[in-house]
């Protein structure tokens, strides 16, 4: 499975509290990221060479940079999320980022425009 993991900082998770705007943020990121993401997934797991994956890995990496700063957020900022909604701590945060997901997907069915 291919993750973003753009220079993650291993600091303790602690107590964080986004505001609404910043959820629907993440949402938006993720929203936009998932068909790359599947795509380089697939891409990666249909070769064995070790040097086809790294790129297509790094491909991976370059894009959704570009989504997450186009979309007004920090790699750091993105990262520190996604560790968080996976942790116990962040369980609710996690299920107010998915409810947005939910609700930006029934808002607008097509893909975001590039």
């Amino acid at each position: 499975m291919l993750t973003v993991s753009l220079a993650v900082a291993q600091t303790p998770t602690t107590s964080v509290v986004l505001s609404d705007e910043q959820v629907t943020m993440y949402a938006r990121i993720v929203l936009e990221m998932e068909p790359h993401r599947q795509e380089a997934q697939k891409r990666s797991q249909a070769t064995n060479d070790p040097a086809s994956k790294d790129q297509i890995r790094r491909e991976f990496i370059r894009t959704a940079t570009e989504i997450i700063t186009r979309h007004g957020m920090t790699v750091p900022d993105y990262n520190r999320i996604t560790l968080l909604i996976r942790s116990e701590e962040g369980k609710a945060l996690k299920q107010r980022i998915e409810a947005e997901i939910l609700r930006l997907q029934s808002e607008d069915p097509r893909p975001p425009v590039r």
